[in-house]
C-alpha cells in the first residue's frame, strides 16, 4: 500500500516477512521498543496485547514511537459480546470452547525468561480505551469484522444491560459527590455509551479500534 513497513515480533518470522521486502526487528512488547520517538506515521497492533504482560507500557511505547498525528489500529478478541458476557458468567471465561486458563495450556511457549503467552490478558473496551488515553490516545472508533451469530439472538438482553449501566453511572455520580470525588463529563460519558453499546462490541467477535496521538 506504499507504506515502508518494519515488523516486529518474539519469534523470527516466515514467509513474506523473511524476503527482504519488510524490515523485521526481533523485540519483546511488553518492553521498552528499540525506535526513536516520533518514528511512525502508523502502529499496527494485531491480536497482539491480549498476549502481553505489560499493556500499560505498550500502550505507551506506541504512543512514544508515533508522531502527533499518527494513528494507532489495533485489534484484540472482543471479551464484551453478548456470547462472551454469558460464558463469562457461566464459567469466567470467554468462551467455554478453550477450556480453563491454565499454565500448561495457556502458556504457548518459553525464551528463557521471557513468555510467550496465550489469550491469558485478555483485555475489554473499558481497559483499553483507559490505557489508551492515558497515554495519550484521542479520537477513539470501534469497529469489528466478524460476527457471533449467539451474540445477535441475545440481542434482546440489551435494554437490560443498557438501564443496569445508567443506574451505575448514577450511582457513582451521587456518591462522588458525596465524598467530592471527581466526575467524568458527559461526554465522556456518551462517547463510552456509543461504543459499549455498538453493533460491534455487543455482537462482534473481535475488537478494532484505531485512535490518533494527540
Amino acid at each position: 500500500m506504499g507504506f515502508e513497513v518494519v515488523a516486529v515480533d518474539l519469534f523470527p518470522p516466515s514467509g513474506a516477512a523473511t524476503s527482504g521486502k519488510i524490515c523485521w526487528v526481533r523485540a519483546d512488547c511488553s518492553e521498552p521498543l528499540p525506535f526513536r520517538a516520533k518514528s511512525f506515521d502508523v502502529v499496527l497492533s494485531r491480536e497482539g496485547i491480549e498476549h502481553l504482560e505489560n499493556q500499560a507500557g505498550f500502550m505507551r511505547e506506541c504512543a512514544r514511537v508515533l508522531r502527533p498525528g499518527g494513528r494507532l489500529v489495533l485489534t484484540t478478541p472482543n471479551v464484551m459480546h453478548l456470547a462472551a458476557r454469558v460464558s463469562a458468567m457461566l464459567t469466567g471465561q470467554r468462551t467455554m470452547r478453550r477450556g480453563l486458563a491454565n499454565e500448561i495450556e495457556t502458556l504457548r511457549a518459553r525464551i528463557g525468561n521471557r513468555f510467550y503467552h496465550g489469550h491469558i490478558f485478555l483485555i475489554d473496551y473499558f481497559r483499553l480505551r483507559y490505557l489508551m488515553r492515558l497515554a495519550g490516545f484521542g479520537k477513539i472508533q470501534v469497529y469489528t469484522d466478524r460476527l457471533s451469530p449467539f451474540s445477535i439472538a441475545l440481542g434482546w438482553m440489551t435494554p437490560v444491560m443498557y438501564v443496569a449501566s445508567r443506574l451505575a453511572v448514577k450511582a457513582f455520580r451521587r456518591k462522588a459527590h458525596q465524598h467530592c470525588r471527581a466526575v467524568a463529563p458527559r461526554e465522556v460519558i456518551s462517547e463510552i455509551f456509543d461504543h459499549v453499546f455498538s453493533p460491534a462490541l455487543l455482537f462482534g467477535k473481535r475488537m478494532i479500534v484505531t485512535s490518533v496521538r494527540e
